[in-house]
């Protein structure tokens, strides 16, 4: 309605003034007239609306799949302008996926002070997105006629961490190196040398309560102690080309990250080290929980699927800085004809195949059956090497 509106006033303009020529009436030509004058006066006073302003945004760094996004958006009119309202569009970045945006208030920049509006979108994608631009609108006081200007901000860097989706797996005992730890109760190492404490997690045995630093802080904590070599977890995300398979924030490599998030939470309760091959330095990886956790999430949170390399390409070079014990997770939608040999020539580790069915994702870009990693032939090369094999759940919607 409000198209039509600003369409009118000028398609009147234009009828008066051929009517006023065709019949000769000067009264019409008039009419005409003050139409078009009336037209440009909307106009001067829409594009000078826009002008002369100053913006600023207030975004937050970092957010989880699924949490709300609040940014405040901040005018100055650097001129003594009374102006009508205006409408702010933050021009997000095209690749950021999001649901349930809303529309910033309308405002009317003031010259002696700041006038905030504000408005929130829910990411569903994970990544690190940057943008710094935002576009101001404005119309006449009769609201026919509406320009825009771009105004240049400083960058806001938001960062988008995976939402945990939770799966059921349990920490595997190690291969080729003894016996494991972790059957022996979920707590950081027993037997080992004493850590510290921490925030008591179902399961923890409480033989081990530390009953003083309990009742200073009022919660219940448990003494914490080292991990041995084989209560480690090595993850292995596909990243090849190709083979994440999906739309928008519904995709394979979507669902990898997730899972492998919850997973990694559920380890390091548990007391196991995380790392990831390949992706980070292990010798830099930080033992305290929550920090670990910190830098787990940035990881999953700037990785893609653009690697030329195959899996077990990339996994094979990245064995030589992982000490001898501990499970490696492998996650994969498309079929790696490497990985079962690998899996058997590194017998020093324990295995575990985590595949995605493309099929649960569908897409215009799908892979093609016979590349799939969970056809049938294929599961049975990655059972035949002693791995364990896992055909993760279907990931209805992500965050």
């Amino acid at each position: 309605m409000r198209n039509v509106a600003r369409i009118v006033p000028g398609t009147a303009a234009v009828f008066l003034a051929i009517m006023a020529i065709l019949i000769n009436s000067p009264a019409l030509f008039y009419m005409g007239t003050a139409m078009f004058a009336t037209i440009g006066a909307c106009r001067l006073q829409a594009w000078l609306s826009v002008r002369g302003l100053r913006v600023e945004r207030v975004a937050p760094p970092a957010v989880n799949v699924g949490e709300r996004v609040n940014v405040d958006i901040i005018v100055w009119s650097e001129r003594r302008l009374k102006r009508p309202l205006v409408t702010v569009n933050d021009q997000l970045p095209k690749r950021l996926v999001l649901r349930d945006r809303t529309p910033s208030f309308p405002i009317a920049p003031s010259f002696d002070q700041p006038i905030h509006t504000r408005y929130s979108f829910v990411p569903l994608r994970r990544g690190l997105y940057r943008w710094s631009t935002i576009e101001v609108i404005g119309t006449d006081a009769l609201g026919l006629v509406a320009m825009g200007r771009v105004y240049r901000t400083d960058t806001a860097d938001l960062t988008v961490y995976p939402a945990p989706i939770p799966v059921s797996l349990a920490l595997r005992p190690a291969g080729g190196t003894g016996v494991t730890e972790s059957e022996s109760g979920r707590y950081r190492g027993a037997g080992i040398e004493p850590r510290g404490v921490r925030e008591y997690v179902p399961g923890d045995p409480q033989r081990y309560v530390h009953w003083a630093s309990s009742a200073r802080t009022g919660r219940l904590m448990v003494k914490e102690f080292e991990a041995g070599a084989s209560l480690q977890a090595y993850f292995c995300l596909q990243r090849e080309l190709g083979s994440d398979v999906g739309t928008d924030a519904n995709t394979t490599f979507e669902a990898m990250c997730g899972h492998t998030a919850y997973l990694a939470d559920q380890f390091l309760r548990q007391g196991a080290g995380v790392g990831f091959p390949g992706l980070e330095d292990l010798r830099q990886a930080e033992f305290q929980t929550d920090r670990r956790r910190q830098q787990i999430d940035a990881l999953l949170a700037r990785i893609e699927a653009d690697q030329n390399q195959t899996l077990s390409q990339s996994i094979e070079q990245a064995l030589a800085g992982i000490p001898d014990g501990g499970t490696i997770y492998v996650l994969l939608s498309k079929l790696d004809a490497g990985l079962p040999a690998l899996i058997r020539r590194e017998a020093r580790f324990g295995w575990s195949c985590l595949v995605y069915d493309p099929a649960d994702y569908p897409s215009k870009k799908s892979i093609v059956p016979n590349q799939r990693a969970t056809d049938s032939p294929y599961l049975h090369q990655l059972r035949d090497t002693g791995a364990e094999v896992v055909i993760m759940p279907k990931v209805e919607r992500i965050g």
